[in-house]
């Protein structure tokens, strides 16, 4: 029953998406005898909805699709896959980008990478690295930057987003500059990036900084100036505090604002998917660490004598 399903897709992309809705009709009953095989003609058609230009009804049915998904056991990789890529089709076209990014990700984690035509990945990674930099709300560029998707981008003509993508999964100001003034035709020709640059980029790199900032400080000196934000985070001494209350809001961070003093005193920062430097650096506190364990412990073991006398 899939089978006959994914031949339907075939036969369906030389048509029109209305021809398609058309030629699919008459063959919900019959893909409906078969779970995987209903699931399947159910995306076949979300899909036609969307590019016909009917996102309302696409969306019901997705919607609707996605919770008998979620609900189901053991749903094959390729319904998953076909799923989130329509999803995210459906995003797309309503102009979604942090939905978009979302549904591109989980539906890269059900594809593999050769099942993509390999003249269509490297316009997809573009548009899904796009959609994460303009999305206000994703700041976790780490799953981004280990997908196999990404090689595509290079000796393309989309290879350049990748200083960028790169700039921001490390939180430096200096790539993010350096990347925007190598590329700043490109970025200006791309209208999507052009338009947040100031809105979206800039603040989102801002927050991202700081998020840098304070992950590498040890946990007991956490305690960064008014100044020190400023400098870092290339934001002028009165626009410190929104910065900081801004990423609270987005919960990257926790703490307390001192404004007597001029401190932000962090105490959490919101965890991400760590590249190898990162790693390295959490291997080093645990070593400090177990290495301050064991001159407590020391400390303990020369003083129980003393204590059982006393």
């Amino acid at each position: 029953k899939v089978k006959f399903v994914q031949i339907l897709s075939i036969v369906c992309k030389v048509q029109t998406p209305t021809k398609a809705l058309e030629v699919i009709a008459p063959f919900e009953a019959s893909a409906a005898k078969h779970r995987d095989s209903k699931y399947l003609w159910q995306v076949l058609r979300s899909e036609k909805l969307v590019l016909s230009g009917d996102t309302d009804t696409a969306k019901e049915l997705l919607d609707g699709l996605h919770k008998e998904i979620s609900e189901a056991y053991e749903v094959d990789a390729l319904i998953q896959s076909e799923f989130h890529k329509t999803q995210a089709q459906l995003w797309k076209a309503l102009s979604r980008p942090q939905d978009y990014y979302r549904s591109s990700i989980s539906y890269l984690s059900f594809t593999p990478l050769p099942s993509i035509p390999a003249e269509d990945r490297p316009r997809l990674a573009f548009e899904i690295g796009c959609a994460a930099l303009v999305a206000p709300e994703e700041f976790n560029f780490g799953e981004l930057l280990q997908q196999d998707l990404l090689s595509a981008l290079e000796g393309s003509e989309y290879e350049w987003v990748k200083d960028l993508l790169q700039a921001f999964g490390e939180g430096k100001f200096d790539l993010f500059d350096g990347a925007c003034t190598k590329h700043r035709a490109k970025i200006d020709a791309a209208a999507e990036l052009k338009q947040a640059e100031q809105t979206v980029l800039r603040p989102k790199m801002c927050a991202l900084a700081l998020m840098e900032l304070a992950f590498r400080k040890p946990k007991k000196q956490r305690r960064l100036t008014f100044s020190e934000i400023a400098d870092h985070c290339r934001v002028g001494p009165k626009e410190v505090e929104v910065l900081v209350m801004q990423a609270m809001c987005a919960n990257l961070i926790r703490g307390q604002i001192d404004e007597v003093e001029g401190l932000i005193m962090i105490t959490w920062v919101k965890p991400r998917i760590l590249d190898t430097t990162r790693i390295d650096m959490m291997c080093e506190r645990m070593d400090a660490w177990a290495a301050q364990t064991g001159l407590l412990l020391e400390h303990l073991e020369e003083m129980t004598p003393e204590l059982l006398v006393s």
